[in-house]
């Protein structure tokens, strides 16, 4: 299906008020043939056409378990159509999915913390998604933070190898994970990366960021505490440093210089990030 494909209210079955720690509702879909099918539903805001392109192409391009794909590329959940509800102005992307599923954020809670090398082989994992992502499929998510990663399995175990990415219909919203120098409007390929920075030093601490601010001036220095805190060695230790210092430290560049990167000093960066990542080590990559 597209985007083109509009499902109405009574096709969708979902209880509001029961949104998920990503904001998102489970559900079940009655299709033309009068089957029935699991699946979430998540709302999206309205933006501008450029925006909307991007889902589409998304949507379009992104592999779902229907398609033959490479275990390191982006995977999404199959799109089911686009419910309106046109008396309250809302809209959501429907995708099939199971109900037994967590997003990263609830694994980071309910989740016992792993050792350091499964950390850091999940870090692995989620760098690499964005890699692909921003490299191979050429495309920039905008809206990335952890509650974009879900995963199936076992409640008590998830299947951590392998993520699905949504999101799709989230633009950049004022928080942790937007970069500091975004404007409306205005998305780049290295807005992903501070995203993705953030989330990997979730990963490495295995505890969500919850970032309370009254103001912009508050949220830019909880921002800059962050990347101060966990570039640190006395943090996580050396390796988990290097890690940090390499992503915050190319962020440092200025903002044209970032925006006319060429694709393959795009791949340079990303290949150079999962290297470190992945580098073999006698030490734990992630101390506790």
């Amino acid at each position: 299906m597209s985007t083109n494909t509009v499902l109405n209210r009574e096709q969708v079955f979902y209880t509001p008020g029961l949104e998920d720690s990503g904001g998102r509702n489970m559900g079940i879909s009655t299709r033309n043939d009068g089957s029935k099918v699991d699946v979430v539903l998540e709302w999206r805001a309205a933006a501008s056409a450029d925006f909307g392109a991007r889902i589409a192409k998304a949507i379009d391009i992104i592999p779902t378990d229907e398609d033959v794909n490479r275990p390191e590329e982006t995977r999404t959940l199959k799109f089911e159509g686009l419910l309106t509800i046109q008396e309250q102005s809302l809209s959501a992307f429907v995708y099939v999915c199971s109900p037994k599923s967590l997003n990263l954020r609830e694994v980071l809670l309910t989740i016992a913390k792993p050792s350091g090398d499964d950390r850091g082989r999940l870090a692995g994992i989620i760098a690499t998604q964005i890699r692909s992502l921003n490299v191979h499929f050429r495309l920039r998510h905008g809206g990335l933070r952890t509650q974009s990663f879900i995963f199936f399995g076992n409640a008590e175990k998830p299947d951590l190898a392998n993520p699905y990415l949504l999101d799709w219909g989230r633009p950049s919203s004022p928080g942790i994970y937007e970069h500091p120098e975004y404007q409306a409007g205005q998305s780049f390929w290295f807005h992903d990366v501070w995203s993705l920075m953030i989330i990997l030093s979730e990963i490495a601490e295995w505890k969500p960021v919850d970032c309370i601010f009254q103001d912009h001036n508050e949220l830019l220095r909880q921002k800059l505490h962050r990347k101060n805190e966990v570039t640190d060695a006395s943090w996580k230790g050396d390796r988990t440093a290097k890690i940090m210092q390499y992503g915050f430290k190319f962020l440092e560049k200025d903002r044209s210089t970032l925006e006319n990167l060429s694709r393959k000093e795009i791949k340079r960066f990303f290949d150079g990030l999962c290297a470190l990542i992945d580098e073999p080590s006698v030490r734990p990559l992630m101390t506790e």
